[in-house]
């Protein structure tokens, strides 16, 4: 019994090895690794089977069985003591080939001979021992031919097709100095390769040196292959082996040999993202140019020491493609960036003619919004005066008289407020005192002043979400203003009978330290066209002709001087909020309308700059025309 527990103890310890080390030759991403683990497979299967030798009571097999685990161990210690194990696939594959030589190349001459055997059997001619020498003279030296024919065919099929190096180098330097770009270099390069070799990906990745830093940039030529670029030490392990040693490096290299112990955590992450199994350093006279980096065959099998011979033969050849590749991508990387830089120049330039003209706009709409009120405040002045002399004053006429002026010095106080106002964001002197603010509150006051003309011009509000929010950390009066130009703009620019949506929801902070709301203020307008989505948050800039001005703060498409989207602006970021608008366009027909979206964070920095308003500048809430 114990025996036999024995034998089960061996037996399940025997699978299990066996069984793991199967597991991980099939997911192994390289043959070389593949190659090593094969290795030990056969190895442990050595040991495995002396072992089994050694459960017979047989001499014999006792002694067979020492030997072979022996063996075995001797296999297994070669795998501990040197990286580099034999090529077990390679080996096994030309033994077996070589076997099917011998048996096919031997099928004729055993066909024939056993042909004269019959036929001396059934003949009795005289001159048949003539025949049958004749016979296999002409087949011993056929024999030789057939047999090598035979070996092409067979190690064609089993091992490849051997290659022609000087043939391919011909044709392979034909190929690249036709190539004058990086990109299509990269692909001819890996093309030319994965036709020969059978190789399943690589990439031509260029090396930058400048100073103690090398700068590696994939250019992908088959598979998928990540093409970021990142920065080695100039003396890294890994540049330094193919600076050089001047020869291909293998990943199993960097994997086992104990040389490369000391490569940095950088380089070994990289090289497992970029998963090639070959690097051929390409060399210049200013050192390392670049690499052909290779992934493993298609076929499964490593690169053979000829096949490395070649590729290095290759790389050499591709020096002087490159250099005049990247000079030439160089240059086309120079010139699209002279391109794009007339593009902003011109775009530049067009924008500094729009806000030219919309200070030019700004000079004569703010004449006429400060001649207006002035006007009526000399008039009712000089008509008080008269009437007083006359003696014609009662104290109903006083009232209306200076309930008018009143009116119109109020008009004159807003829009220099808002001039006032503009001039602070230019040396960002606006100045804010934060305190614990509910949102509900800011658009009740905000909304306030505008019901009056939305009743009157059928357009109505609906506010979504902002009971939800929680208190937030806020200039008050600030923030009222802001949001009541937005709100107003919205109600100016929708027709007659649309309407006004805002919306607020929380949005998580991706660093987890400081949640944000945000506001979405969404009109039935006419929209605003795309060009002018970032124009209209700066200062005078107005869309539509300032010939059709209009006085009125709320009606339809009645513009002011093109200060209150500004403000607006310069208040949320002031709150280290950001605006925008996004619109499908301006039409008067369709109507696409407008979404005024506004980011806010709930609470401001531990020490925020303490911003309060100036003692001499008026401190009432102000509505200012966009």
């Amino acid at each position: 019994l114990g025996g036999v527990m024995l034998v089960l103890v061996w037996l399940v310890l025997s699978v299990t090895m066996w069984r793991t080390s199967w597991q991980q030759f099939q997911l192994s991403r390289y043959p070389e690794h593949a190659n090593r683990i094969l290795y030990w497979l056969l190895a442990l299967a050595l040991i495995f089977v002396g072992e089994g030798f050694l459960f017979f009571l047989d001499p014999i097999l006792n002694t067979i069985g020492q030997a072979t685990r022996l063996v075995g161990v001797f296999a297994l210690t070669t795998a501990v003591s040197s990286y580099r194990l034999i090529d077990v696939r390679t080996r096994a594959q030309r033994a077996f080939a070589m076997l099917v030589v011998v048996i096919v190349s031997a099928i004729p001459a055993t066909a024939i001979l056993l042909l004269l055997q019959w036929l001396a059997e059934q003949t009795r001619w005289e001159y048949f021992t003539l025949l049958t020498f004749v016979v296999v003279v002409l087949t011993f030296m056929g024999y030789q031919t057939f047999r090598r024919f035979i070996e092409r065919l067979i190690f064609r099929y089993f091992i490849g097709q051997e290659f022609d190096t000087s043939n391919v180098v011909r044709r392979y330097s034909q190929a690249i100095s036709r190539t004058l770009d990086v990109n299509e270099l990269s692909l001819v390069i890996i093309r030319i390769i994965s036709d020969i070799l059978a190789t399943s990906r690589g990439a031509l990745i260029l090396v930058s040196e400048e100073g103690n830093q090398a700068t590696i940039e994939p250019v992908p030529g088959m598979g998928d292959i990540d093409d970021t670029p990142v920065t080695f030490p100039r003396e890294s392990r890994l540049l330094q082996a193919l600076r050089y040693e001047r020869k291909p490096l293998q990943q199993y290299d960097l994997d086992f040999n104990p040389d490369f112990r000391d490569l940095g955590e950088p380089e070994r992450n990289w090289l497992h993202e970029q998963s090639m199994a070959l690097f051929v350093p390409i060399h210049s006279a200013g050192g390392l140019a670049g690499i052909i980096a290779l992934g493993p065959k298609r076929t499964g099998l490593i690169y053979r020491p000829n096949e490395m011979d070649l590729l290095q033969i290759l790389a050499d050849q591709t020096v002087v493609a490159l250099q005049n590749a990247r000079l030439y991508s160089e240059l086309g990387k120079q010139n699209e960036t002279n391109r794009q830089l007339n593009i902003d120049l011109r775009k530049q330039n067009e924008r500094l003619e729009i806000m030219d003209q919309a200070k030019a706009d700004f000079i004569a709409i703010a004449s006429h919004e400060l001649r207006t009120p002035l006007t009526q405040v000399k008039g009712y002045a000089d008509i008080l005066d008269a009437m007083n002399e006359e003696n014609m004053l009662t104290r109903e006429q006083t009232r209306a008289i200076i309930g008018h002026v009143n009116r119109a010095t109020t008009q004159l106080e807003n829009l220099v407020s808002a001039m006032l106002d503009a001039s602070q964001l230019d040396v960002d002197s606006m100045q804010l005192t934060f305190m614990p603010t509910q949102l509900d509150t800011v658009f009740r006051l905000a909304v306030d002043p505008l019901y009056s003309a939305m009743r009157e011009r059928r357009v109505q509000l609906k506010l979504e979400g902002i009971e939800d929010i929680p208190q937030l950390q806020l200039d008050f009066k600030r923030i009222v203003q802001a949001f009541q130009n937005l709100i107003g703009n919205a109600v100016k620019y929708t027709p007659d009978g649309g309407y006004v949506t805002v919306t607020a929801a929380l949005v998580p902070s991706q660093a987890g330290d400081n949640d944000y709301v945000e506001i979405v203020v969404s009109d039935s307008g006419i929209g605003i066209d795309e060009k002018y989505h970032s124009l209209i948050f700066e200062k005078f800039f107005r869309i539509g002709d300032s010939q059709l001005h209009s006085t009125g703060s709320t009606k339809f498409m009645g513009a002011g001087p093109g200060l209150g989207l500004p403000i607006t602006k310069g208040v949320i970021e002031a709150h280290g909020g950001r605006v925008w608008v996004e619109s499908e366009g301006e039409s008067k027909d369709a109507f696409p309308g407008s979404h005024f979206h506004v980011i806010l964070p709930l609470k401001q920095p531990v020490k925020p700059v303490e911003k309060v308003m100036p003692a001499d500048q008026p401190a009432n809430l102000i509505q200012a025309d966009s």
